[in-house]
């Protein structure tokens, strides 16, 4: 009873190792297509998160391996798990964020995927956009005084009045008031006119 047991043990192992040794450990390269892999976004306004996703298909009979993802900027996020791994003849989305908060203008960003590609090493992805500054940005010195004088406190609006009802004030003379003829006001009249 003893030897059948080794004996099993022993078929069990020889097979196992015969799998084992079979097994083809070289990484063969896939196709992929990548839909729309240059874009052009419309504007968005400074400040806001912009989500990007890249759809990328294995076209072959091996499985895709993305070991890296790399960009241009810091700004650009990738939210995928490393390593992404696509089984053949399916798809996956690449995912990316984009903080506009640093960006001003016509921006360009690029995305480098590295992996087990068919040719290559590196396939390349790009999108563009145009990052509009948000209407208040520039102000001038009147709403900044405002801005400061609002924090300062309301003892001053008690004190000076508020914004909107000051009026005018003129300069102390020693000018007293004279009434003046019609004469006086229709040489006035008649100096100014043209």
């Amino acid at each position: 009873m003893k030897r059948t047991i080794t004996g099993k043990y022993l078929l069990i192992l020889a097979v196992l190792m015969l799998v084992i040794s079979s097994c083809n450990k070289n990484l063969r390269p896939a196709t992929v297509i990548i839909v729309d892999p240059v874009r052009h976004y419309y504007p968005v306004l400074q400040g806001e998160m912009m989500t990007i996703s890249f759809e990328i298909e294995n076209t072959s009979s091996n499985p895709l391996f993305v070991q890296e993802i790399q960009t241009t900027c810091g700004c650009l996020v990738a939210r995928n798990q490393l390593p992404l791994v696509v089984l053949p003849h399916k798809s996956t989305p690449i995912h990316l964020k984009f903080n506009t908060i640093k960006n001003t203008g016509y921006v360009d960003h690029f995305i480098y995927l590295y992996g087990n590609f068919k040719d290559t090493t590196c396939i390349e992805l790009e999108f563009d956009t145009n990052v509009v500054p948000r209407a208040d940005y520039i102000r001038d010195y009147e709403q900044l005084w405002h801005e400061q004088a609002t924090e300062a406190g309301t003892l001053r609006d008690f004190v000076d009045g508020m914004p909107g009802q000051k009026g005018y004030y003129t300069e102390p003379t020693n000018i007293t008031p004279r009434t003046r003829t019609n004469e006086e006001v229709q040489e006035a009249i008649d100096r100014v006119a043209f």
